[in-house]
């Protein structure tokens, strides 16, 4: 992912977080974050960003800390491609599991990553200071299995 993806990034960001980050705060990890990896997924046709992931791949484990897909993309596989290739990525860098947090509240998306092979492995209390909303912590060590869910028309712009 590049500066200039932040522009449309941005605007997928405020209207799928209560808290959206802020533009320094991916600017930063963008510019001087070693552990940072972004990912985004573009229309083949006219170049629109319509899905993003950002990890941090820190030791044996890729940590994802936000993933997020155009409104009227949702349900096209987006965020399972997106997560696909963080673990394909992880892989060649020694990346053993990836570890998320997910709101309680949040159903469309725990069903995702169960489908998608994470399971539940702990609560984070009050995790999200905005709403004081709890967290499930969620792990997938399947690392192959994620990575051989990526379609290779749909591979991520690792720009």
């Amino acid at each position: 992912m590049a500066e200039a993806d932040l522009d449309p990034l941005l605007v997928i960001e405020q209207y799928s977080f209560p808290t959206p980050w802020k533009r320094s705060m991916y600017e930063s990890d963008i510019d001087a974050n070693r552990h940072a990896r972004f990912f985004v997924i573009e229309t083949k046709d006219q170049h629109e960003l319509v899905g993003y992931i950002g990890s941090w791949f820190i030791y044996d484990e890729a940590h994802i800390g936000t993933i997020a897909t155009k409104q009227e993309y949702r349900g096209r596989r987006i965020a399972e491609q997106l997560i696909a290739y963080t673990a394909f990525q992880g892989i060649q860098e020694g990346i053993a599991y990836i570890v998320l947090e997910v709101r309680v509240s949040n159903e469309a998306a725990i069903t995702l990553y169960e489908r998608l092979g994470f399971t539940q492995v702990g609560l984070r209390k009050r995790y999200y200071t905005d709403t004081q909303e709890d967290a499930l912590l969620m792990t997938c060590r399947d690392m192959e299995g994620m990575a051989r869910r990526l379609d290779i028309e749909e591979v991520p712009d690792e720009r």
